[in-house]
């Protein structure tokens, strides 16, 4: 049985929170880890082969861009702009 419950958001927030943890700073690592965890879903039937998992990672490939934006660290001026961070 194919629980086929995971969505690319889904995958993009796992495979974000794994490149964090791993330190991944180049789009050749993050290719490789795209690769291990959609694979590593399938293994386990969390996605179904019939699915269209070349797109899939394809469209995850190309949000390495997206998570290099979300893990840059805030600037200066972003973080003085933030109406609920506390002031000194």
């Amino acid at each position: 049985m194919n629980l086929d419950t995971l969505n690319r958001s889904d995958l993009f927030q796992e495979i974000s929170e794994l490149a964090r943890a791993q330190g991944i700073a180049t789009r050749e690592e993050w290719g490789g880890l795209v690769e291990e965890v959609v694979d590593s879903h399938l293994d386990i039937g969390e996605l179904d082969p019939d699915q269209n998992l070349t797109g899939l990672k394809e469209l995850l490939h190309a949000m390495w861009d997206e998570y290099k934006r979300e893990s840059q660290p805030e600037s200066k001026e972003a973080v003085d702009e933030d109406p609920d961070a506390p002031h000194a």
